[in-house]
C-alpha cells in the first residue's frame, strides 16, 4: 500500500512555464486534471446546409443556416419545419429571408413550444422592401421547439433560415480577446455571426465593426446582448450611402458575464466581409478577466488489488484543448496521460486507466503558491488507496 509522504505537483501553463503546487502529507491518491489551450479557436463558425427534400423537416442548431436548392416554398399550404432543443430560460433569435419574395407575397414563420403552443412569429414586409422576418424570444419550457416556415401566396420562394442562441452564450460563437481585431464574413443570406466577450461591471467597452467588402446599398450591422439575452446595444448599422462603413458602440455591463455580439447584414440577404474589435476604454485593470472557458467533472476509482487507477472525466470545450493528468507521489510528479480533444459542442465522457505501483508516497494537492498565469482551467480529484 501507499505510505504517507509529501509531494509536489508541477502544472504546465499556457505560456510554457511551470506552476508549482504544494501538498500536505496524507493517505489519498491525488490526481490533477488541467487543460492547456493550444491555439485560440474561431469557435464554430456559422455553417450552412441544404434543406431536405419534401416534406421538409430538419433539426437546426445554434449557428446553423439552412439554404440551398431544396429550401423552397411552393404553395401557400407548403410548410417547412425546423426543430431545435432548448432549456427553460434560454433566449433564441430566428431569422428567415425570402430571396425572391414579391409583393403581396410574404415569407413568415411561427415558433411553437414543446406543448405545441405558439410562442412568437413574424413576416416579411415586401411592400416596403423588407424581405426577411426575425424574432427574439426567451423560452419558458425545456424541450424541442418547432419553427413552422410558410408563405402567404402560392409562389416559388427560395429562402434561408438561421437560429442563434443568445443566452446562455452560444458554443458556436468566437471568443474575442480585448484589443485584438478579428476578420469575418456574413454568409450565406440570413446568417448570423456570433462573437462573445467577457464584460465586468467595473469596465467600459467599445465595439467596432468595419465593412471590408461591399458597397451601397449593402450595410453591416451588429447587436450586443448582455447575459440573460436582453439587448444592451440595439441594431446598429453602417450608412454606406454616405460613406460610413464603420460603426461603434459603447457597452457598460450591468452584470458580469459573457456578452454576445451578433453580426449580420441590414437586409439579411448580402455577403459581406468585416473586421471586428472590442476594446477596454476604461482605466487599465478595470475590465477584469474572463473565467475559464472549460468545464470539468471528473471521478477517480482505485483498485488496490491490481494497482489500477481509472479516471472518468466529462468535458465540453469551445476550443481545441489538451488535457493532462498528473500524480504526486514519492516527492515526484508523474504524468498519467495526455488527451487531445477538438472543440466539442456537447460534453463527452473520456475514460483513462493507468497502472500504478502499490508503493510510494502520495501527496495531497492543496494550496496554489504561484500565480495562475496561462492556466485556462484546472481541477483535481482524490481517491482513497487504503491503509498503509
Amino acid at each position: 500500500m501507499f505510505n504517507r509522504g509529501l509531494g509536489w505537483a508541477l502544472v504546465q501553463a499556457r505560456n510554457g512555464k511551470l506552476i508549482r503546487f504544494s501538498s500536505n502529507s496524507g493517505l489519498l491518491l491525488s490526481a490533477l486534471l488541467v487543460v492547456v489551450l493550444l491555439i485560440p479557436s474561431s469557435g464554430w463558425a456559422n455553417t450552412s446546409k441544404n434543406c431536405p427534400v419534401e416534406p421538409s423537416s430538419a433539426a437546426i442548431v445554434s449557428g446553423e443556416t439552412y439554404i440551398g436548392s431544396n429550401c423552397v416554398l411552393t404553395t401557400v399550404s407548403n410548410q417547412d419545419l425546423f426543430t431545435f432543443s432548448a432549456n427553460a430560460g434560454d433566449t433564441w433569435n430566428i431569422v428567415a429571408e425570402g430571396a425572391n419574395v414579391v409583393y403581396p407575397n410574404q415569407i413568415c414563420f411561427s415558433l411553437h413550444d414543446p406543448k405545441g403552443n405558439a410562442v412568437v412569429g413574424g413576416c416579411s414586409q415586401s411592400g416596403v422592401g423588407i424581405f426577411f422576418a426575425a424574432a427574439t424570444s426567451q423560452l419558458a419550457l425545456a424541450g424541442t421547439y418547432t419553427i413552422d416556415l410558410y408563405e402567404m401566396q402560392t409562389a416559388s420562394v427560395d429562402y434561408g433560415i438561421s437560429v442563434e442562441r443568445l443566452s446562455p452564450a452560444p458554443v458556436d460563437a468566437t471568443a474575442l480577446s480585448l484589443g485584438k481585431t478579428v476578420s469575418g464574413t456574413v454568409s450565406p443570406p440570413s446568417a448570423q455571426e456570433a462573437y462573445t466577450f467577457y464584460g465586468t461591471t467595473t469596465g467600459k467597452y467599445q465595439v467596432t465593426a468595419t465593412m471590408t467588402s461591399g458597397a451601397y446599398p449593402q450595410n453591416l450591422c451588429f447587436t450586443v446582448y448582455r447575459p440573460g439575452g436582453a439587448a444592451v446595444v440595439g441594431l446598429t448599422c453602417t450608412l454606406s450611402g454616405v460613406g460610413q462603413t464603420t460603426i461603434q458602440a459603447d457597452v457598460t455591463p450591468a452584470v458580469n458575464g459573457s456578452h454576445v455580439i451578433i453580426v449580420d447584414t441590414q437586409a439579411n440577404d448580402d455577403t459581406l466581409n468585416f473586421d471586428l474589435n472590442v476594446t477596454c476604454v476604461s482605466a487599465p485593470g478595470t475590465c477584469g478577466s474572463p473565467p475559464p472557458l472549460c468545464s470539468i467533472a471528473d471521478a477517480l476509482q482505485y483498485d488496490a488489488t491490481s494497482g489500477t487507477l481509472t479516471m472518468n472525466f466529462t468535458v465540453g470545450t469551445p476550443v481545441a484543448a489538451t488535457w493532462n493528468a498528473w500524480l504526486t507521489y514519492q516527492n515526484t510528479i508523474t504524468n498519467l496521460f495526455t488527451v487531445s480533444q477538438p472543440a466539442t459542442k456537447q460534453p463527452v465522457t473520456i475514460t483513462k486507466t493507468t497502472s500504478l505501483p502499490k508503493k510510494g508516497r502520495i501527496g495531497v494537492l492543496s494550496t496554489l503558491t504561484t500565480p495562475t498565469k496561462g492556466i485556462t482551467c484546472s481541477n483535481f480529484a482524490q481517491t482513497n488507496t487504503g491503509a498503509p
